[in-house]
């Protein structure tokens, strides 16, 4: 059994994978904050006995989720571990974590991804990216080329060009960051929640700020189609993950595919990369 970690930069996903099947048996979620206020007790300079309660208790927190049990201090519960992690401050302690948890540790970076990056700057590239193009390509290789967005907190958009190799991208402010945005800085729209809209000609200003936001991302998403497909002078097949997708999946007038878990296979692919069995 494989642990497979999705630290973004609202929540982290942790799951349990059986290499056999490359299937996801168990998961569970938390949120990024909590993880990131123990990392801080933990990196602030804490004696380390105090460090190993703290990160027990996390390790008790993964058994019981996981593997539907108690931590027995010492023990391995897993073979290895494949991390993706876009929070700076969380990969010190997700790395520990892992290490008390399995037997080898793997922090997806360019050279453990097996991605051609010949054509990128490879050293500003995101494990998260790097996870989301893997699957893609795993999944999609035979319909190349491939844009990949990811609409989580950030929205990003990978392009993989017709010989696989990785080519760049975009990355934007997500749907939901764009509109905390809006509400925080304008002080009569503190009280308003972003919906799907009914329309896109608002008849309120709640049904205005839905239609802005929602309508607004998901012609954001339709023009970067259409541009990159005019640059490469070819339809890409256009796969779209992350979990603002249910918000604006119904705006969106390009032809794409919806891939919930796309990161955390691509976690499981470099596993299966990396010899993790």
């Amino acid at each position: 059994m494989v642990l497979i970690v999705d630290a973004g930069n609202t929540t982290i996903t942790f799951a349990a994978v059986d290499m056999k099947t490359k299937q996801i048996v168990k998961r569970f979620k938390t949120d990024e904050e909590k993880l990131q206020a123990d990392a801080f007790k933990m990196l602030n300079n804490r004696p380390k006995g105090v460090r190993e309660i703290l990160l027990d208790a996390w390790c008790n927190v993964v058994a019981n989720e996981l593997c539907d049990r108690d931590y027995v201090h010492g023990e391995k519960l897993f073979d290895k571990a494949v991390i993706s992690c876009v929070v700076s401050e969380d990969e010190q302690v997700l790395e520990w974590l892992a290490g008390k948890l399995t037997e080898k540790v793997i922090m997806v970076d360019k050279e453990n991804s097996g991605l051609d990056l010949s054509l990128y700057t490879a050293e500003t590239l995101g494990a998260d990216r790097m996870a989301d193009t893997v699957a893609a390509i795993m999944k999609y290789g035979s319909k190349l080329p491939i844009i990949v967005f990811d609409l989580g907190t950030a929205t990003t958009c990978n392009v993989i060009d017709k010989d696989g190799r990785f080519l760049g991208g975009i990355i934007a402010p997500g749907l939901m960051t764009a509109a905390e945005s809006l509400i925080k800085n304008a002080s009569k729209l503190k009280s308003y929640i972003v919906e799907k809209p009914e329309s896109i000609i608002g008849s309120s200003s709640q049904c205005c700020i839905n239609s802005g936001i929602v309508y607004g991302h998901a012609l954001m998403v339709d023009g970067m189609i259409r541009k990159i497909n005019a640059e490469l002078g070819t339809e890409c097949t256009v796969v779209i993950t992350g979990g603002n997708t249910e918000l604006i999946s119904s705006c969106i007038e390009s032809k794409y595919v919806y891939e919930p878990d796309l990161l955390l296979y691509g976690l499981i692919e470099i596993a299966d990369k990396n010899q993790i069995l």
